[in-house]
C-alpha cells in the first residue's frame, strides 16, 4: 500500500516529468490524487523542481484545506468537481502542452484521425466551453465535457487528463499532445480524414478484445 509520503513524492516526480516532457511551462499546470485521507493537490504558483512533500495540500471532499500551509492550486475547484462526479478515477493532471493548447485555443475538438487515438481515448476528445481560470464555472464546464471520458480540452487554456492512477493520467497527457500534433500537421497538409462513428465503435470494440494483456 502506498503511504502518504510516497504519494506526495510521486506527485512531485510527475510534475518534474511534465516539465521535462514540455507538457507544462514554468509553474503552470496542476496535479492531484485521491487518497484515503482526501485529495492531495499541488500548491499554487510553485516551481515543481523545488517542491518538497510538505508543500502539497490535502483537501477534504468539499475542497477545504485540512493539511498544509500552502495555498492549493487555483484550479482546485476543477479537480474537486471531477472527483465528485467520477468515482472511478484517482488522478487528475492539467497541462498547457503546446499542440493540445493550440486546439483548445481554436476551440476545436480532437477528432479521431488515427486508430491509436481510438485505442487510448475511445474517439473524439471534446472541448469544454470557455470560463475564466480557477472559477466554479470552469470546473462545471470541464467536468461536464469530460463526462465519462479520459481527457478534455479547455477552451483558450489547456488540457486535462484523468486516470486510475498518476501513471495512467501522465501517459494520457503525453499521448494527447502527440495526437494533437498529428491532427494539426495532418490538417495543415490538407488531410486528416476523420474516422466515422461506426469505424470508431468497431475499432474500440475490437481493441478491447485483442489489445493488451488479460487481467
Amino acid at each position: 500500500m502506498v503511504t502518504d509520503i510516497e504519494m506526495r513524492k510521486e506527485i512531485i516526480k510527475t510534475g518534474i516529468l511534465l516539465l521535462e516532457k514540455g507538457l507544462i511551462q514554468g509553474t503552470g499546470g496542476n496535479i492531484s490524487c485521491r487518497t484515503k485521507k482526501g485529495i492531495l493537490i499541488t500548491p499554487s504558483g510553485m516551481d515543481y523542481s523545488a517542491l518538497v512533500p510538505e508543500d502539497l495540500v490535502l483537501l477534504d471532499p468539499e475542497g477545504k484545506v485540512v493539511e498544509g500551509a500552502r495555498k492549493p492550486s487555483i484550479e482546485k475547484e476543477m479537480h474537486m468537481k471531477i472527483y465528485q462526479l467520477r468515482k472511478d478515477i484517482n488522478a487528475v493532471i492539467h497541462t498547457h502542452s503546446v499542440y493540445a493548447t493550440a486546439l483548445a485555443a481554436a476551440r476545436q475538438p480532437l477528432c479521431p484521425i488515427t486508430d491509436n487515438q481510438v485505442a487510448l481515448f475511445g474517439g473524439t476528445v471534446p472541448v469544454a466551453d470557455y470560463a475564466p481560470i480557477g472559477t466554479e464555472e470552469l470546473a462545471q464546464s470541464a467536468a461536464r465535457s469530460l463526462a465519462g471520458g479520459s481527457a478534455v480540452l479547455l477552451s483558450n487554456h489547456g488540457a486535462l487528463c484523468v486516470g486510475e492512477d498518476l501513471g495512467e493520467a501522465l501517459i494520457r497527457c503525453e499521448m494527447l499532445e502527440v495526437f494533437s500534433k498529428i491532427y494539426i500537421l495532418a490538417k495543415a497538409a490538407g488531410g486528416g480524414a476523420v474516422l466515422s462513428d461506426e469505424q470508431v465503435r468497431c475499432e474500440a470494440d475490437d481493441l478491447r478484445k485483442r489489445y493488451g494483456q488479460n487481467r
